[in-house]
């Protein structure tokens, strides 16, 4: 996981800029290095993996001391847990609906940031990508989601999920800003004088 090079964000951004003039709407865009630090997770199996260490040793070898299991346990915790910290192997240790979990919540949270009711007529669209849970979202604003259905965006979602996974990020973002707009440009086309009520930018966090 890396950046955005400063190149690979002005193509995005002017892409985002092409794409409204050919439409009312706005866009925002947010790409996450990940969706959460996990950090309880290493720690719980650190801790499964110290008490069963233990107990194994307690039922194996029932003449150790209990100063030397809690020793051995200890030790064992420490370790597993600098090891598991580590990325990706700690990342591994998460389950999967988990961090799906984790990645929605936070395309909710930066929806409601950064365009929920932002827009003249509540046109705003966000996309969003975390890249460690290589999760991709699509939300709309109530003006666009009653004209639109949810079923419009799932090619575009489809074929930007396949750009994350293959590692072209970039081009995967500029191709769902042109899809997006050509979803919208018939329900919501481009009015002269029309503001741009959010920033052609991209969100890293």
């Amino acid at each position: 996981m890396r950046a955005l090079s400063p190149e690979e964000r002005t193509r995005i951004e002017a892409a985002v800029a092409a794409a409204e003039t050919h439409t009312s709407a706005e866009f925002a865009l947010v790409v996450a290095q990940a969706s959460d630090h996990y950090a309880a997770f290493p720690l719980l199996w650190s801790a499964v993996l110290a008490l069963a260490a233990g107990g194994a040793i307690a039922i194996t070898l029932p003449s150790t001391s209990g100063a030397v299991i809690f020793a051995i346990q200890a030790t064992l915790f420490v370790a597993a847990c600098l090891i598991l910290h580590a990325r990706p192997l700690g990342f591994r240790m998460v389950p999967a609906a988990v961090r799906q979990e984790h990645a929605r919540r936070l395309a909710r949270l930066q929806f409601a940031s950064l365009v929920q009711e932002r827009t003249h007529g509540d046109v705003g669209l966000l996309l969003f990508v975390s890249l460690a849970e290589r999760h991709v979202e699509i939300l709309v604003d109530r003006g666009i989601a009653d004209r639109i259905s949810e079923t419009a965006w799932q090619k575009i979602i489809d074929d930007f999920v396949a750009a994350v996974r293959a590692g072209r990020v970039t081009e995967g973002l500029i191709a769902a800003v042109a899809g997006c707009a050509t979803v919208l440009e018939t329900y919501f086309p481009a009015a002269p004088g029309n503001h741009n009520e959010i920033p052609d930018r991209v969100t890293e966090i």
